[in-house]
């Protein structure tokens, strides 16, 4: 075998006609896997499974001009990447996602490496969406107490306290088992689209006034300190940037999802495209409602401050939290779940340190109880610095949104490399167009990584400082280490599990 065969051939595989696996089963032992998740997952809950309603204001970074055009350039690069992962995905369906897929897209003597780096970068990410969908969920607990109360209450030990006990919360149910996962999507995605609507319709039915088309689409706001308005436009990305992450949070259970080569890349289509749409809706329905930008800017809770101006009811405001709430923790469940899965696909391949203690899942729930564990307990220490600086936790989001588009760019750019056309099709394929879409996505990947490590604001001052950077060096550097010191020994690639 060449350094230039790509590494999915490195896999034994042999296909026996007179065995008793299904497809879903059989393509796994193909790759060099057994069948250890029950596949309890059908389209309809994969396609609901990443639907997020959370988008950051972006107000002060390009104001109402940033938000909506934002939307529209973030989307279309997203479009691409999700078509480009859907293609991988059908071809390659396991739990690994985008580290599996680097692996089995590299080059022999390429592959291991590329596969580590990129499982770290991606572990990290998810774990840092987790904390941020766990922060924020109880920053909506916060504005819900204080729209219905006059004491207003502020606490970063109580905002740590809710935070904590939210990611308890989610992981005790995750531990119930994969089924009550997929009774929560399949509530979720009847949530999220009545939620959706309920906001969409009334919040501009009861504003008191409303503004100019010209106003939404071309007002810009600078409050940043930059003089580039262009810098201002692009840092205020990370606003669509977050929003539109998770699509691919599928890829964790897709081991145990039915007919996982075909439903598994019309579930990420399906993400996205319905997150679109969802997020110009509610991006058009909020720009026309807003009552004044400038209370909005100087606001602790601007998605609170804004539902009670646009409906003069705290009533009615808090309502509308509670539905932001729900689906918060519902999307928390999932990351939750995705994240632990993901750690136990690492290390089934002896990625992790402790894999052995790692690699166990029950039996009977189909949960890697033990991933799951380990996930809460880094959650809670790594939260633990936030109470010496705000700017630690700003970081934390940062860097949940440079690691993921960072891990989604790899696997990507590894096709390019070193495989391009000789990738095998699976029932999803994109054709002539693969390629193309798969260049378009690795330089978006790359691009928006470096945006979203510039600081916010100028001056840059310890305060404002983007320490994400920081943060991801730190990751990758423990990473890199940990691979001279152990990886590159040990690490080959696939470990089989099949006979």
């Amino acid at each position: 075998m060449t350094d230039k065969t790509p590494s999915v051939e490195k896999v034994d595989i042999r296909h026996v006609e007179t065995n008793n696996l299904d497809a879903d089963a059989q393509r796994l032992q193909d790759l060099g896997y057994k069948q250890e998740f029950k596949r309890e997952i059908s389209l309809f809950v994969q396609s609901s499974f990443a639907w997020m309603v959370t988008f950051g204001p972006c107000l002060s970074s390009g104001g109402p001009a940033a938000l909506f055009w934002g939307w529209l350039i973030v989307s279309t690069f997203v479009l691409c990447i999700a078509l480009s992962m859907a293609e991988v995905i059908s071809s390659f369906p396991l739990a690994g996602g985008v580290y599996s897929w680097s692996l089995m897209l590299s080059s022999k003597k390429w592959a291991p490496f590329m596969a580590w780096i990129n499982g770290y970068a991606y572990l990290t990410g998810l774990i840092a969406v987790v904390m941020t969908l766990a922060y924020t969920a109880g920053d909506f607990i916060y504005a819900i107490a204080n729209t219905l109360n006059e004491n207003q209450i502020s606490s970063q030990g109580a905002s740590v306290g809710l935070y904590i006990g939210l990611i308890i919360a989610g992981t005790l149910y995750n531990i119930l088992g994969l089924r009550f996962s997929a009774y929560l999507n399949q509530f979720m995605a009847f949530w999220v689209l009545i939620g959706t609507l309920i906001v969409v319709i009334t919040v501009p039915a009861m504003a008191p006034t409303h503004n100019t088309a010209k106003w939404v689409f071309t007002n810009f706001v600078n409050k940043t300190g930059y003089e580039s308005d262009g810098l201002v436009f692009l840092i205020g990305l990370l606003a669509s940037g977050w929003a539109l992450v998770g699509y691919e949070c599928g890829a964790q259970i897709v081991e145990g999802t039915k007919n996982a080569a075909s439903t598994a890349p019309r579930g990420i289509i399906i993400c996205v495209v319905g997150a679109v749409l969802q997020g110009f809706a509610l991006i058009i329905s909020t720009l026309f409602s807003i009552q004044d930008i400038d209370e909005l800017l100087n606001s602790d809770m601007p998605v609170a401050t804004f539902f009670l101006r646009a409906t003069n009811s705290p009533a009615i405001t808090a309502f509308f939290l509670v539905i932001l709430l729900v689906a918060q923790i519902g999307s928390l469940c999932n990351s939750i779940l995705a994240a632990g899965n993901f750690m136990w696909s690492l290390s089934r391949d002896g990625v992790l340190p402790y894999s052995k203690f790692l690699y166990k899942i029950s039996g009977d729930r189909s949960i890697p109880i033990n991933c799951l564990l380990v996930q809460l307990v880094i959650c809670i220490l790594i939260i633990l610095p936030s109470f010496g600086s705000v700017v630690y936790w700003q970081a934390i989001m940062s860097a949940a949104v440079i690691s993921i588009n960072v891990s989604y760019g790899l696997p990507l750019l590894c096709r390019l490399i070193w495989v391009r056309n000789d990738m095998p099709k699976g029932p999803f394929h994109l054709g002539k167009f693969g390629l193309p879409l798969n260049f378009i996505s690795v330089v978006w990947a790359s691009f928006f990584a470096v945006i979203l490590c510039i600081p916010s604001a100028s001056p840059v001052n310890p305060e404002n400082m983007n320490w994400s950077s920081l943060m991801i060096g730190a990751v990758m550097c423990f990473s890199i280490f940990f691979w001279f010191v152990s990886g590159r020994h040990t690490f080959k690639g696939v470990v089989q599990s099949t006979d």
